[in-house]
Protein backbone atom coordinates (compact mmCIF):
# COMPACT_ATOMS: atom_id res chain seq x y z
CA UNK A 1 0.00 0.00 0.00
CA UNK A 2 1.55 3.70 -0.71
CA UNK A 3 1.79 6.22 2.28
CA UNK A 4 -0.88 8.28 0.22
CA UNK A 5 -3.70 5.26 0.37
CA UNK A 6 -2.16 4.69 3.84
CA UNK A 7 -3.26 8.17 4.82
CA UNK A 8 -6.29 8.24 3.40
CA UNK A 9 -7.09 5.45 5.30
CA UNK A 10 -6.14 6.26 8.66
CA UNK A 11 -7.91 10.02 8.03
CA UNK A 12 -11.29 7.81 7.17
CA UNK A 13 -11.16 6.04 11.34
CA UNK A 14 -10.44 9.50 12.71
CA UNK A 15 -13.89 10.67 12.49
CA UNK A 16 -16.99 9.36 14.42
CA UNK A 17 -19.16 8.86 11.73
CA UNK A 18 -16.49 7.04 9.99
CA UNK A 19 -18.01 4.01 8.63
CA UNK A 20 -15.62 0.70 10.72
CA UNK A 21 -16.96 -2.88 9.22
CA UNK A 22 -19.11 -4.66 11.00
CA UNK A 23 -16.55 -7.65 11.38
CA UNK A 24 -14.13 -5.29 13.49
CA UNK A 25 -16.40 -3.93 15.42
CA UNK A 26 -17.84 -7.77 16.41
CA UNK A 27 -13.90 -8.82 17.04
CA UNK A 28 -13.24 -5.58 18.85
CA UNK A 29 -16.60 -6.11 21.39
CA UNK A 30 -15.80 -9.74 22.03
CA UNK A 31 -12.10 -9.66 22.37
CA UNK A 32 -10.86 -6.30 23.60
CA UNK A 33 -14.16 -5.05 25.25
CA UNK A 34 -14.26 -6.89 28.55
CA UNK A 35 -10.33 -4.87 29.09
CA UNK A 36 -11.05 -1.56 27.75
CA UNK A 37 -14.71 -0.86 28.90
CA UNK A 38 -13.74 0.33 32.51
CA UNK A 39 -11.04 2.71 31.16
CA UNK A 40 -13.39 5.27 29.41
CA UNK A 41 -11.81 9.24 30.18
CA UNK A 42 -11.62 12.14 27.96
CA UNK A 43 -8.52 12.77 29.58
CA UNK A 44 -6.83 9.66 27.65
CA UNK A 45 -4.40 10.38 25.28
CA UNK A 46 -4.37 8.74 22.30
CA UNK A 47 -1.37 11.19 20.33
CA UNK A 48 0.63 7.99 19.99
CA UNK A 49 -1.29 6.34 17.21
CA UNK A 50 -2.19 2.99 15.63
CA UNK A 51 1.40 2.32 14.85
CA UNK A 52 2.22 2.63 18.46
CA UNK A 53 -0.68 -0.08 20.06
CA UNK A 54 0.24 -2.17 16.67
CA UNK A 55 2.39 -4.74 18.73
CA UNK A 56 -0.39 -4.95 21.68
CA UNK A 57 -3.12 -5.51 18.81
CA UNK A 58 -1.10 -8.84 17.46
CA UNK A 59 -0.56 -9.98 21.03
CA UNK A 60 -4.06 -10.43 21.31
CA UNK A 61 -5.71 -10.77 18.11
CA UNK A 62 -3.06 -12.63 15.97
CA UNK A 63 -1.82 -11.15 12.36
CA UNK A 64 -4.03 -8.20 11.69
CA UNK A 65 -3.38 -5.86 8.64
CA UNK A 66 -2.40 -2.32 9.09
CA UNK A 67 -5.89 -1.08 8.17
CA UNK A 68 -7.53 -3.74 10.72
CA UNK A 69 -5.11 -2.04 13.23
CA UNK A 70 -6.22 1.55 12.35
CA UNK A 71 -9.55 0.14 12.72
CA UNK A 72 -9.33 -1.45 16.21
CA UNK A 73 -7.09 1.74 17.62
CA UNK A 74 -10.26 4.06 16.11
CA UNK A 75 -12.87 1.28 17.70
CA UNK A 76 -10.45 2.00 21.19
CA UNK A 77 -10.27 5.76 20.75
CA UNK A 78 -13.99 5.85 20.08
CA UNK A 79 -14.81 3.78 23.77
CA UNK A 80 -12.71 5.63 25.45
CA UNK A 81 -13.42 9.25 24.88
CA UNK A 82 -17.36 8.38 24.36
CA UNK A 83 -17.71 5.97 27.11
CA UNK A 84 -20.25 4.20 24.85
CA UNK A 85 -20.30 1.57 22.30
CA UNK A 86 -19.30 2.30 18.89
CA UNK A 87 -22.79 2.75 16.70
CA UNK A 88 -24.44 -0.18 14.80
CA UNK A 89 -27.47 -0.76 13.90
CA UNK A 90 -28.75 -4.45 14.34
CA UNK A 91 -32.44 -4.24 13.09
CA UNK A 92 -33.25 -6.59 15.32
CA UNK A 93 -36.88 -8.19 13.72
CA UNK A 94 -39.97 -7.08 14.24
CA UNK A 95 -40.76 -10.75 16.20
CA UNK A 96 -38.25 -10.27 18.38
CA UNK A 97 -36.60 -13.96 17.06
CA UNK A 98 -33.03 -14.04 15.12
CA UNK A 99 -32.47 -17.38 13.85
CA UNK A 100 -28.55 -19.00 13.01
CA UNK A 101 -28.37 -17.25 9.50
CA UNK A 102 -29.19 -13.73 10.63
CA UNK A 103 -26.85 -14.28 13.62
CA UNK A 104 -23.78 -15.00 11.26
CA UNK A 105 -22.47 -11.35 11.08
CA UNK A 106 -22.77 -10.76 14.64
CA UNK A 107 -20.30 -13.76 15.49
CA UNK A 108 -16.49 -13.76 15.72
CA UNK A 109 -15.00 -16.77 14.10
CA UNK A 110 -11.91 -16.45 14.67
CA UNK A 111 -11.79 -16.21 18.71
CA UNK A 112 -15.28 -16.85 19.01
CA UNK A 113 -18.27 -15.15 20.65
CA UNK A 114 -20.69 -13.02 19.37
CA UNK A 115 -21.72 -9.17 20.09
CA UNK A 116 -25.58 -8.11 18.71
CA UNK A 117 -26.73 -4.91 19.59
CA UNK A 118 -30.71 -5.24 20.71
CA UNK A 119 -31.30 -2.00 19.85
CA UNK A 120 -33.54 1.04 21.80
CA UNK A 121 -35.79 -1.11 24.51
CA UNK A 122 -38.20 0.72 26.65
CA UNK A 123 -38.18 0.99 30.40
CA UNK A 124 -38.97 -2.78 31.61
CA UNK A 125 -38.22 -6.26 31.99
CA UNK A 126 -37.14 -8.19 29.33
CA UNK A 127 -36.03 -11.94 29.30
CA UNK A 128 -33.06 -13.03 26.36
CA UNK A 129 -33.41 -16.58 25.13
CA UNK A 130 -30.18 -18.42 23.67
CA UNK A 131 -30.43 -21.58 21.73
CA UNK A 132 -27.33 -23.29 20.61
CA UNK A 133 -25.95 -26.03 18.98
CA UNK A 134 -24.70 -27.85 21.39
CA UNK A 135 -23.45 -27.34 25.17
CA UNK A 136 -21.93 -23.58 24.99
CA UNK A 137 -18.66 -22.44 27.22
CA UNK A 138 -18.40 -19.20 28.69
CA UNK A 139 -20.08 -16.12 29.45
CA UNK A 140 -23.30 -14.06 28.15
CA UNK A 141 -23.96 -10.86 29.56
CA UNK A 142 -26.23 -7.45 28.47
CA UNK A 143 -24.95 -4.14 29.01
CA UNK A 144 -26.31 -0.81 28.50
CA UNK A 145 -25.32 2.28 26.51
CA UNK A 146 -22.84 3.15 29.64
CA UNK A 147 -21.84 -0.21 29.40
CA UNK A 148 -23.43 -0.78 33.01
CA UNK A 149 -24.41 -4.64 33.12
CA UNK A 150 -27.99 -5.64 32.97
CA UNK A 151 -27.32 -9.36 33.18
CA UNK A 152 -24.92 -11.87 33.22
CA UNK A 153 -24.74 -15.64 32.78
CA UNK A 154 -22.41 -18.52 33.23
CA UNK A 155 -22.99 -20.84 30.44
CA UNK A 156 -21.59 -24.40 30.70
CA UNK A 157 -24.93 -26.66 30.72
CA UNK A 158 -28.05 -25.34 29.04
CA UNK A 159 -28.18 -25.76 25.79
CA UNK A 160 -30.76 -22.84 25.98
CA UNK A 161 -30.38 -20.62 28.70
CA UNK A 162 -32.22 -17.66 29.68
CA UNK A 163 -31.17 -14.26 30.90
CA UNK A 164 -33.61 -12.17 32.67
CA UNK A 165 -32.79 -8.30 32.72
CA UNK A 166 -34.34 -4.62 33.88
CA UNK A 167 -34.27 -1.68 31.54
CA UNK A 168 -34.69 1.89 32.45
CA UNK A 169 -34.72 2.23 28.68
CA UNK A 170 -31.82 2.81 26.01
CA UNK A 171 -29.78 0.72 23.88
CA UNK A 172 -29.02 -2.34 25.38
CA UNK A 173 -26.00 -5.33 23.88
CA UNK A 174 -25.32 -8.73 23.95
CA UNK A 175 -22.31 -10.01 24.41
CA UNK A 176 -21.06 -13.92 24.60
CA UNK A 177 -17.80 -14.42 25.11
CA UNK A 178 -16.53 -18.36 24.54
CA UNK A 179 -17.45 -21.12 22.31
CA UNK A 180 -21.25 -22.27 21.09
CA UNK A 181 -22.73 -21.58 18.14
CA UNK A 182 -26.01 -20.09 18.10
CA UNK A 183 -28.82 -20.94 16.68
CA UNK A 184 -31.66 -18.66 17.77
CA UNK A 185 -31.60 -15.24 19.78
CA UNK A 186 -35.11 -14.10 21.11
CA UNK A 187 -35.86 -11.22 23.12
CA UNK A 188 -38.86 -10.85 24.38
CA UNK A 189 -40.92 -8.51 27.20
CA UNK A 190 -41.08 -10.41 30.34
CA UNK A 191 -43.27 -7.90 32.47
Amino acid sequence: MNRLAWIGMALSFSGWGADIPQALVVRFSTVCFTCHEGECSGRLSFHSGAQAAQNHVRRYLGSASEREIEAFFALLKYTKEQCAHYPLTAGFPGNGRWEGADLAGWHNPVEGGYFIPLGALDAGEYRLSLTFSGTPQGRARITDARFDVAAEESLCRDATPVLRFKSSGGEHFFHLQGRGDLQRVELMRWK
